[in-house]
């Protein structure tokens, strides 16, 4: 008798060993840096709604090109609406948040402290859905990159006011993100992907615009920054963050953000007039310490799923 074929699928997690390339995280560290001083020059002279409204506006128009002409393929039914949805995570969840708590007052290595918070929470998260256990050599590296921002922020960590409150929900969204980008988004071209995720962004952050009443003070500095921000933050690194989660996982990924506020410091240094502290080089070096073990493990593995489909179709 012919053994009955399944009528549910089954979920498999496989997990592959991989590592993120030093000269692919390299520079994705110092397009994540820079945008936070950047970002900060920005919101000192436009409500921080508006100016990501327009960001995002020129960056989706911008990627729709790219994508257009190198022929990219574009997502179509539940994969466009897994990639808006990882887009309203990663693009105006995390950076409405991140803008407003700078527009209050939060300073930007302090926004990188918040933010480089990350690892941990995506590696737990993605640990849990993916259902992948966390390796000592993964946790240590954790560790390394919470002990990494501490030491490059220390003299800093009571500057936190009202705006962090904003700052955490952008951690928030970029964790949900980003492991959503990995369950749901890996098959998604970073061309087009990029593109759709600030699309879709723009009306949610341009609601959120309608409800500011401060103008625009400075106009050459906010064009000035927002040149940088679409082509190096939002085309630049958003594609890297998409290319990178694809091959290496949200939580690979994140590890980078524990060496960022040492980055950003000695960014700020020359921008903003920040001396870097002792704590900045200390930081800068466990940071280096986390990312390698954070990245270069295959604790660190991609959790992909694969369905067996019943037998003979549906």
């Amino acid at each position: 008798m012919a053994r009955k074929a399944r009528s549910e699928p089954i979920w498999l997690v496989v997990l592959e060993p991989v590592r993120i390339k030093p000269g692919f995280a390299a520079v994705t560290v110092l397009v994540w840096a820079s945008g936070y001083p950047v970002g900060a020059l920005a919101v000192a002279v436009a409500p921080p709604f508006l100016m990501t409204t327009i960001r995002f506006a020129i960056a989706a128009a911008l990627m729709a090109v790219v994508a257009l002409v190198t022929s990219a393929s574009w997502p179509r039914g539940r994969q466009l609406v897994h990639t808006c949805v990882a887009g309203l995570l990663v693009q105006a969840c995390q950076f409405s948040g991140v803008y407003l708590g700078l527009r209050m007052g939060v300073p930007a290595s302090v926004t990188a402290l918040v933010i480089s918070c990350t690892p941990v929470l995506t590696a737990v998260v993605a640990a849990w859905v993916f259902r992948v256990r966390i390796g000592l050599r993964q946790v240590a590296g954790l560790l390394l990159g919470v002990a990494a921002v501490l030491a490059a922020l220390w003299d800093r960590l009571g500057s936190f006011g009202t705006g962090a409150v904003f700052t955490l929900l952008g951690m928030l969204g970029f964790v949900a993100g980003g492991v959503y980008q990995q369950r749901f988004c890996r098959d998604t071209d970073f061309r087009t992907g990029n593109a759709v995720q600030h699309a879709v962004s723009v009306p949610v952050v341009g609601l959120l615009a309608l409800t500011e009443s401060a103008g625009v003070t400075d106009w050459r500095q906010l064009w000035l920054t927002l040149v940088f921000l679409v082509l190096v933050n939002s085309m630049g690194g958003a594609s890297l963050f998409l290319v990178g989660v694809r091959t290496g996982g949200a939580a690979a990924m994140t590890t980078l953000s524990s060496v960022v506020p040492s980055v950003t410091a000695l960014i700020a240094w020359p921008l903003l007039g920040q001396v870097p502290t002792g704590g900045v080089v200390a930081g800068l070096v466990l940071g280096f310490g986390a990312c390698w073990l954070g990245t270069a493990t295959q604790s660190s593995s991609v959790a992909r799923t694969a369905v067996e489909e019943p037998a003979g179709g549906r």
